[in-house]
This record gives structure tokens, sequence and C-alpha cells, in this order.
């Protein structure tokens, strides 16, 4: 008779026994991975590696090697172009009948002169309207709803952006739903839709924009100032491509990060590791690495006298 009892032990040492997955190939054309009878028993049994952008390295080496190439790439991206077809914040207020033309004139020659501010600052300093009525009037403008109310407990939930990044776009992320995956961030002055696509891609989720009151965000980024964020560590004006990679390199060799991602948001250059440890509260830890790039100045306009610019146009037309 067939003894089905050693039938199930045998299956079960089988699976036991059965070799687990060996880590997929490396991405990089020219890795130089050693290929010996040892290696392919460690990795097969203790896979190890990096993804950078969804694509795996096997070795610090690789990965470095394909971050000079992405930081490259990124350092001399273009700045987008804010599209031209917003409505004016002040021509906007005229319409909605709570400002008037002189008002308006008047908001414009004070910012003029004063040459700092925008221009919903100074119809609020000079009392034509309430922050409420220039934070309507903006969601207006840029066709996004207000948020009521700010909590900085997203912050914690959810969304480690960096702080630099959020004060260097005026924004807040206040809100995060789990079941859509969906990040919810307040401008306090212009929405950049750019700075969004780039978040959704270092952090993996949806982003929605909302516009709350200039003064409540700043608020809360002094509040965010106050805070302790061990796990945030800002270089520069930096502009050396062989040092950016060096430091990158560097904390991916001592932190070793399951995954890597990395976007250019704005002047800054956002790389997020994450760790494939948990502490306490059974969150993953990331490290954000924040590059802030050296613009270089703009050239200044030669000053041309009169009596040369008549010479020019004459040798021109000669």
């Amino acid at each position: 008779m067939f003894n089905f009892s050693k039938l199930r032990t045998w299956s079960r040492w089988m699976k036991r026994r059965r070799p687990r997955p060996t880590q997929p190939p490396c991405s990089l054309a020219s890795c130089a991975r050693p290929q010996t009878l040892w290696q392919r028993l460690r990795d097969r049994h203790r896979p190890n590696g990096t993804y950078l952008q969804g694509v795996f390295y096997c070795r610090p080496q690789c990965l470095e090697s394909a971050l000079v190439g992405q930081l490259s790439r990124l350092r001399i991206m273009a700045a987008t172009a804010q599209p031209p077809n917003r409505i004016p914040l002040g021509l906007l207020m005229v319409a909605r009948g709570k400002l008037s033309y002189l008002e308006v004139s008047a908001a414009l020659e004070a910012q003029r002169r004063a040459h700092y501010g925008k221009i919903g600052d100074w119809i609020e300093k000079l009392g034509f309207a309430t922050e409420q009525e220039v934070t309507t009037a903006l969601a207006l403008q840029w066709g996004c709803p207000v948020a009521s109310s700010l909590d900085l407990s997203a912050l914690q939930s959810f969304g480690n952006i960096p702080l630099p990044i959020l004060e260097a776009f005026h924004m807040l992320p206040f809100n995060y739903v789990a079941s859509t995956n969906t990040l919810y961030l307040a401008f306090g002055e212009r929405v950049d839709h750019a700075a969004l696509f780039a978040i959704e891609k270092i952090l993996d989720c949806r982003t929605q924009p909302c516009v709350a009151g200039r003064k409540n965000i700043a608020r809360q980024l002094d509040i965010m100032r106050q805070m302790p964020r061990p796990h945030d560590v800002e270089f520069g004006p930096i502009s050396d491509l062989s040092e950016m990679a060096r430091i990158a390199a560097s904390y991916t060799n001592r932190l070793a990060p399951e995954q890597v991602r990395l976007s250019r948001v704005g002047r800054f250059i956002w790389l997020r590791l994450d760790v494939n440890r948990y502490i306490r509260s059974k969150t993953r830890i990331a490290t954000n690495l924040v590059f802030r790039l050296a613009i270089p100045a703009p050239t200044p306009i030669p000053f041309i006298r009169p009596s040369e610019s008549h010479s020019l146009h004459k040798s021109h037309r000669q």
C-alpha cells in the first residue's frame, strides 16, 4: 500500500530545497561583475543591488555610472516656462467686481516702486481686498479649489517632501487619500504643474493642486523649520557634476537603498533613497538628497553711447 505521508514529507522537503530566483541582470552595458561560482551562489541566496528609476544595477560602481548619466541629463534640463494664457489677477478681480481699475493701477504702481512682492500682496497691504478674496481669485486664475484648512499631520503620514523645495514653490502637502493614492498640495502664490509632475515621479503617487492663503502657508512653513528633519540633506549651490555623483554614490554605498528615484524640481535635483529597513512605527525609511543648482548670473547688456550707435548704424548701411 502506498504511503501518502512519505509523499507529503518528500514534497515539503523539495519545496524547501527549491532554488530561489536569482537577481535580475544588471542594466549597465559595461558591467564587469565577477561570474565565479561563489558569486552566483551568493547572489542566488542573498540578492543585492539597487533599482534606479525602476532599472536594476547590481553593484555600487554600476549605480554610480548610471547616476552620472541621470544627473547630467537633469542638470542641463531647461526650466519649464509658465503658460502665458493666464488672466492677470488684478483684471480677474475687476471682472468679478472686487476691485476697480484705479485700485489695480495703484497696487501695480506700489509694486513697481517697491521692486518686490506679488500684486496680490499689494492689494492686501493697501486694503483693497482681504486675503480670502485674493485667495479665491487666485484659485479661479489657476482653476483649482481652495484649501479651507491645513494640517501638518499629512506631512507625517505621507509625502516627505524636502523643506527647501516646499519653500521655493511656497507649497504644502495637506492631505493624502490612500484609497486613490492621491496627495493634495496647497500653493500660496502660483500653481507649478512641472513641480507636481516631478513629485509624482518621486513619490509614485497622483497629485492634485489646491490654493490656500499665502500667510497661512508661510506660518506652516515656519513651524516646519523648527521640526527636526534628520533624513533630509541639502547641498549647494553646486554645479560640478562629478561632485554631485560622488556625494550621491557615497550615500548609496553607506545606506544600501533598495530603490533610488530622482527628478528635477525647479532649480533643485531631488534624490529619494528608500532603505529596506523599518523603524518601530513600521514605516519605510527614506533619505532625501537635495542638490541646489548654481544658476549663472545673467549677462549684462553692454551700454552703447548714442554716437557709437549712430556710427554702427551708418557702417551697417554701407
